[in-house]
C-alpha cells in the first residue's frame, strides 16, 4: 500500500514538474513566416497574442502602423457585423414576405370565386406584409455588401501590413524561449532538462 501511494506521488510530482517541460513556444521567426490569422498576425501558423502584435507592428513601422492595424482591426469587427446582421435581415425578409406572397397567391385560387372585390380584399392584407419582406430583403441586402466590402478591405490592408512585416524581417518581440531548468522527460528517461 505505502509503495503504490509512493509511486503515485511520484508520478504526480513528474508530471507537475514536467508541466514547464512542455510548454510551448512559437518557433524561431524567419522572414516570410508571417501570416495574417483574424485580428492578429501569426508565426508559422501559431497565433500572437494582441500586444505582441502591436509590438511587431510598432517596430516595424512606429505609432502610425499600430493606429493603422487598430483601425483596421475595428473595419474588419464592423464589417463582420453588417456582413451577418445584414443577410441575416435579408434572409428574414425573403421568408417573410415570401411566405405571405405564395399565401395570397394560393388563396386567390381559392377566393377568385367570389370575384374582384374578394380578391382585392386579399390583396389589401397580404401586401403590406409582402413590401415589408421585400424591403427588410433588399435593406439586409445593401447592409450585408456594405459589410462585406468593408470586411474585404480590411482584410487585404492587414495583409498588406503583415507582407510589410515579412519584408522587414524584424524579430518578434517575446518569441524567444527563455532559458530554464526542469525535472522531467529527458531522451534518457527522466532528469533535469534545459530548455532555450
Amino acid at each position: 500500500m505505502k509503495h503504490r501511494l509512493f509511486a503515485a506521488l511520484g508520478a504526480m510530482a513528474l508530471f507537475l514538474f514536467s508541466l514547464p517541460a512542455a510548454a510551448q513556444y512559437l518557433p524561431e521567426w524567419h522572414q516570410g513566416d508571417l501570416s495574417k490569422k483574424g485580428a492578429r498576425i501569426a508565426v508559422q501558423g501559431e497565433k500572437l497574442s494582441r500586444d505582441t502584435t502591436l509590438l511587431l507592428l510598432n517596430s516595424v513601422g512606429g505609432d502610425e502602423m499600430v493606429e493603422r492595424w487598430e483601425k483596421y482591426t475595428k473595419q474588419r469587427g464592423w464589417g463582420i457585423g453588417l456582413t451577418s446582421g445584414g443577410y441575416t435581415l435579408a434572409a428574414a425578409g425573403l421568408c417573410y414576405g415570401g411566405v405571405y406572397f405564395l399565401a395570397g397567391l394560393v388563396a386567390s385560387i381559392f377566393v377568385a370565386f367570389g370575384g374582384q372585390e374578394a380578391i382585392d380584399q386579399l390583396w389589401s392584407e397580404m401586401g403590406p406584409r409582402v413590401y415589408v419582406g421585400a424591403a427588410a430583403t433588399v435593406g439586409g441586402l445593401a447592409v450585408g455588401t456594405t459589410g462585406a466590402v468593408l470586411l474585404g478591405t480590411a482584410n487585404k490592408k492587414m495583409k498588406n501590413m503583415v507582407g510589410t512585416c515579412n519584408e522587414a524581417g524584424t524579430p518578434v518581440p517575446g518569441t524567444a524561449p527563455t532559458p530554464e531548468l526542469t525535472f522531467g522527460p529527458a531522451p534518457s528517461g527522466v532528469g533535469l532538462v534545459l530548455h532555450f
